[in-house]
């Protein structure tokens, strides 16, 4: 629904999931950011997810970026065992 919403308006939806809710300035700079990255206005979904530790995870269409700590400490296991 929130997809359809956002076409209608002619911007993207980026789904973000943090450990903590993001205060204004902090959602201002991720939503520049991202219309910076995508060249479209962005429409931000944020949920607050207690299984994400720290950091966020982004998804806006088929792109992820998951940068919390799950995944970066995942990521550093993959090295040091290779």
């Amino acid at each position: 629904m929130s997809d359809l919403a956002a076409a209608r308006r002619a911007r993207t939806v980026a789904y973000v999931s943090v450990s903590h809710a993001l205060n204004a300035t902090q959602l201002e700079r991720l939503e520049a950011a991202l219309e910076a990255h995508y060249g479209q206005q962005m429409q931000l979904n944020v949920t607050v997810d207690p299984a994400v530790v720290g950091g966020l995870r982004i998804q806006v269409g088929a792109d992820v970026v998951d940068s919390t700590v799950l995944t970066r400490l995942l990521d550093a296991r993959r090295r040091l065992a290779s």
